[in-house]
């Protein structure tokens, strides 16, 4: 176990914080105490599941902001329509071109709000994946790599 770990400390001082390095130790260090795989087996994915909901949660103001978006958007469309229904009266005497162009701002509101929504949305979705792929190959590298090779040496 002090090998091991002798082993983590010497990773420079910014990497052993990554999840990882993080994951092994812990596990390493509850199978020390213990002696039993399967305690060290929860204690790598106790490390794991946390960094997933921190990561989660991390993502929670971008997502809002996804979300608001398209409000935003909608927002213009309701001003855009008011400002075409103040000049309805333009429209009656036959001008219709400040109507339009105000219907056009409306619309134009709603439309580019949601394809920024969209793109964000992608990102955010692609982030997500990221890093739950980073949690996952981490689980599975310390269940391979450590956990099937711990044994208790009489």
């Amino acid at each position: 176990v002090r090998e091991l770990i002798g082993r983590l400390d010497e990773l420079p001082a910014g990497r052993r914080e990554l999840l990882l390095p993080r994951a092994l130790r812990s596990a390493i260090q509850r199978f020390g105490a213990t002696r039993n795989v399967q305690d060290a087996a929860t204690a790598l994915g106790n490390v794991c599941a946390s960094e997933g909901e921190r990561m989660e949660s991390e993502l929670s103001t971008i997502r809002y902001i996804a979300w608001a978006i398209p409000s935003v958007g909608f927002i213009g469309t309701v001003r855009g329509i008011g400002a075409a229904l103040s000049l309805a009266h333009q429209a009656v005497e036959g001008d219709i071109t400040g109507v339009t162009q105000s219907l056009g701002v409306a619309f134009n509101s709603t439309f580019i709000a949601l394809v920024i929504s969209i793109v964000l949305m992608f990102f955010i979705h692609q982030l997500q994946l990221m890093q739950e792929r980073l949690v996952l190959d981490t689980e599975t590298y310390g269940d391979r790599q450590l956990i099937a090779r711990l044994r208790i040496h009489p």
